[in-house]
């Protein structure tokens, strides 16, 4: 049974890529995470480790040895006002933490035959007017992009000591839970937001389709540097929120603006509203197309599960 190693398993991305790994079968599964899973599956264990902290190098972890991959999701939620602290808890998270991770695969015994690492569209910058494929450059940036640049750096440098690694830049994940809850809630009365002017592009991506991108990857030895996680289709905050105000029976709309956002969120209130088109030039090579590309109706059913 081939085991793979899952950073940030119990989280909302890490859950649904465990339960279709369980329904593939012929996986042992161990959780690598500060907390434990809600819900005990059979082959699934779980290993408590703040991956900020390094590693003992003098110290043997049987539980984490000979992974034929490692699925990295592992970091701090984004989501907040952007403190100091908060700004800090980021980066170590997602820099300090890979680093700590790769220099533990490093070792002999450790070594997988994969690392797909979770990566971010918010790479790219704010380019309102750029198509942006894998190859794109960043520009016009904020602070999460610097972050992901440093936090891809230490994955790749995994490459070094003969691992295939790919780092997948999710765009904005729809499912149950995450963005989408949390925006939904915010829809009362019969009234919404809109974020911006609602003209800017909304990368985004069905998590069904995401957990097959991280599976398919994580089994696969032959994957390229950087794949854009994202949808085949264009869509903005308007179309978002429109999405959102047909389940909710919403009759009237608000738009947020940047000034808004920054009141509340500080400097997190611009990388909110960055714009970017992105497409995926990768998907063609991994054979890869994503089943759900439908906002409204991929909005609506998740709002409408019970």
């Amino acid at each position: 049974m081939k085991k793979i190693i899952i950073t940030g398993g119990s989280g909302f991305l890490g859950n649904q890529i465990i339960n279709k790994l369980v329904l593939i079968g012929g996986y042992e599964i161990v959780i690598l995470d500060l907390y434990p899973p809600q819900q005990e599956k059979e082959n699934v264990s779980f290993f408590k480790k703040n991956l900020s902290e390094e590693f003992d190098a003098e110290t043997d972890y049987p539980a984490l040895q000979n992974p034929h991959a490692v699925i990295h999701l592992a970091g701090k939620s984004i989501y907040g006002r952007f403190t100091k602290k908060h700004k800090e808890a980021i980066w170590d998270s997602r820099v300090d933490g890979t680093r700590n991770l790769v220099n533990l695969l490093q070792r002999d015994g450790y070594k997988p035959q994969s690392l797909v690492a979770a990566s971010a569209v918010g790479f790219y910058g704010n380019q309102p007017n750029e198509t942006l494929i894998e190859s794109s450059q960043r520009k016009n940036y904020y602070y999460l992009s610097d972050v992901v640049e440093a936090w891809e750096e230490e994955n790749v440098r995994a490459q070094e000591y003969g691992i295939n690694v790919t780092c997948i830049r999710n765009g904005h994940i729809i499912g149950a839970g995450g963005i989408l809850a949390e925006v939904a809630s915010t829809f009362k009365f019969g009234i919404g937001g809109i974020l911006g002017t609602g003209k800017e592009h909304f990368p985004w991506i069905d998590i069904r389709d995401l957990v097959e991108l991280y599976v398919g990857c994580s089994l696969n030895t032959d994957t390229p540097s950087f794949v854009n996680g994202i949808s085949t289709t264009i869509d903005t905050q308007k179309t978002f929120s429109k999405a959102i105000g047909a389940t909710k029976n919403t009759h009237f709309y608000i738009h947020i603006y940047k000034w808004m956002l920054s009141l509340k969120f500080g400097e997190f209130g611009r990388e909110m509203l960055v714009d970017q088109n992105i497409q995926s030039e990768q998907y063609k090579d991994l054979n890869f197309t994503p089943e759900h590309t439908q906002l409204d109706i991929i909005v609506n059913y998740y709002l409408t599960q019970k």
